[in-house]
């Protein structure tokens, strides 16, 4: 899993060679979503999840007396000049019918005292694209809004960008061979295809390798909904975790139906180490029966793929 602080860690993984080791086929993925109703599952076939991009601004002016403004720049103003243009991005540059896009500041830095004009300040937030294009488009627009209009007032603004994590892709044809997995495992009814969404995931590095298939099992609290259960990364966030036996069945499930096929596999079995996976493994000793809706059977793996 990603280490403290949710930095992410699946980049370094995939660089040191965690899908290579064995070969891996295919990749699942499940995270509990407290906007998401107990007892369901929700994917999206596609493009699920968006790519994060963090980027910090640092505007310089000149240090003045708050008494004499004229006599400096000031960065704070200009700073609020490059959030607001920011959001222009947003709602008057970007083509929201094709994708959505967020561009938000969640940092503001600057000033020492009361009473005087700070050198400097800086500011930091992140962007949210579900599009590659879109993506380079954004970052284009907002090192260019930023710097001119710090230019228009007589500052400057350097901009930098640091991709998080990609679009989190579900290759489609996975999608469709296990979704009657995932069907089998809580009833048809309860699993459903949802929009995409501006979270994000790093998880979307692993599908640079292997086909992936990203999901979410809900832990929405009882009498709430959507508009107001709390969001993840919130001070009243909390997770309803009375279902979680829907995420192990699920995984279960694809344990037992996943085979390769020829527009998902990458690899052939041939390519696969098998005598580190063909140990008999009898599951029945980890999960109790009630989890499955099929009999224990021991089975060997046949092909490699990770959760």
């Amino acid at each position: 899993g990603a280490p403290s602080g949710e930095e992410g860690g699946a980049a370094l993984m995939v660089k040191e060679g965690v899908m290579d080791n064995p070969k891996i086929d295919a990749i699942f993925g499940i995270h509990i979503n407290a906007q998401t109703e107990i007892g369901k599952i929700k994917y999206k076939s596609g493009s699920f999840m968006a790519a994060a991009d963090w980027f910090t601004i640092k505007v310089k002016g000149k240090q003045t007396h708050g008494s004499q403004p004229w006599l400096g720049v000031d960065p704070i103003a200009v700073a609020s000049q490059i959030i607001t243009g920011l959001q222009m991005i947003v709602s008057r540059q970007s083509e929201l019918t094709k994708a959505p896009v967020v561009i938000t500041v969640g940092k503001i830095n600057g000033g020492v005292r009361e009473n005087i004009i700070p050198e400097e300040m800086t500011m930091a937030g992140t962007i949210r694209t579900l599009d590659d294009q879109m993506q380079k488009d954004v970052h284009e627009r907002i090192k260019t809004t930023a710097q001119k209009i710090a230019e228009s007032m007589g500052a400057t603004a350097e901009v930098s960008i640091e991709t998080k994590t990609l679009v989190t892709y579900n290759t489609p044809e996975l999608v469709k061979q296990m979704l009657p997995s995932l069907e089998k495992a809580i009833g048809k009814e309860n699993v459903y295809e949802t929009e995409w969404t501006t979270g994000a995931e790093d998880f979307s590095y692993y599908r640079l390798k292997a086909p992936a298939f990203f999901f979410n099992v809900g832990g929405m609290p009882r009498g709430k909904n959507v508009k107001d259960a709390a969001p993840h990364h919130t001070p009243d966030f909390y997770i309803d975790d009375s279902r979680l036996d829907v995420g192990i069945k699920a995984f279960c499930n694809i344990v037992f139906d996943y085979q390769p096929t020829a527009k998902t596999a990458r690899i052939s079995n041939d390519k696969i180490p098998m005598e580190i996976l063909s140990e008999q493994v009898s599951v029945e000793n980890y999960f109790p029966a009630q989890f499955f809706d099929v009999p224990f059977q021991p089975f060997g793996f046949e092909s490699a793929f990770a959760f």
